[in-house]
């Protein structure tokens, strides 16, 4: 068993930067297409996931104001490191990969990314001791899988 836990705070910050590049890469796909259901369909999506960071810096905000102001300087650059370098590619790489792309390559590469956004904070569950954070990713990842049908719904609509 893995000693290292992560906090509420850690978690809450990871979301936060996942959210944020999903808001970006979604508000992005919804200026590429002239069809108006698309457009409106990834406008939605960007729109949630700009609501969750909101959701997420607010509850990041009270568990802050809790900690020494150095440590958590230092432990958000940590964190932010983990998910831009382990977990997702960046925001300006998913962009850039998403211009040469078919709408079909798009919603896979899309469903990929909310399928690895579910399995992250799934095994991120399994880590964590306090219940709050696991109400916390309970939520996250309602939220995530909801993601991926509505991805694949317009997928099968494509079809």
């Amino acid at each position: 068993m893995n000693d290292f836990l992560y906090s509420s705070n850690e978690l809450l910050e990871m979301a936060l930067k996942i959210e944020e590049d999903g808001e970006k890469f979604y508000d992005h796909l919804s200026k590429t297409f002239d069809d108006l259901k698309k457009k409106e369909f990834f406008s939605y999506l960007a729109s949630q996931e700009k609501q969750h960071a909101k959701d997420f810096k607010r509850l990041l905000q009270g568990l802050t104001e809790e900690i020494e102001p150095t440590f958590w300087e230092e432990a958000s650059k940590y964190v932010k490191s983990l998910v831009e370098d382990k977990i997702f590619p960046n925001v300006g790489e998913m962009i850039e990969k998403s211009k040469k792309m078919t709408l079909d390559d798009i919603l896979n590469f899309s469903i990929g990314i909310e399928k690895e956004t579910v399995i992250f904070y799934e095994e991120l569950y399994d880590l964590v001791r306090e219940k709050r954070s696991k109400e916390v990713l309970s939520r996250i990842i309602r939220e995530e899988v909801g993601h991926v049908r509505n991805l694949f719904a317009l997928k099968s609509q494509q079809n």
